[in-house]
């Protein structure tokens, strides 16, 4: 039993040894691709906004009509 929760442990520790040491990344992404990245997300999420709140007033509508009756 003992066997597992180290094994566990070295899992662990491997994975924040692995994100806290720095690596150097050899790339390049010029800023046409990051502006369209952010543009993407932004309206992503716009979207997701305006899609959400049609359906919250359909919802709303459907128990207003029964609080009438």
């Amino acid at each position: 039993m003992a066997y597992k929760h180290m094994i566990g442990l070295v899992l662990v520790l491997s994975l924040v040894f692995l994100l806290i040491l720095p690596s150097n990344a050899h790339a390049y992404t010029d800023p046409g691709s990051g502006i369209l990245l952010f543009q993407l997300l932004g309206s992503f999420f716009i979207g997701l906004l305006f899609y959400f709140r049609r359906i919250i007033a359909v919802i709303k509508k459907i128990f207003n009509k029964n609080d009438k009756c």
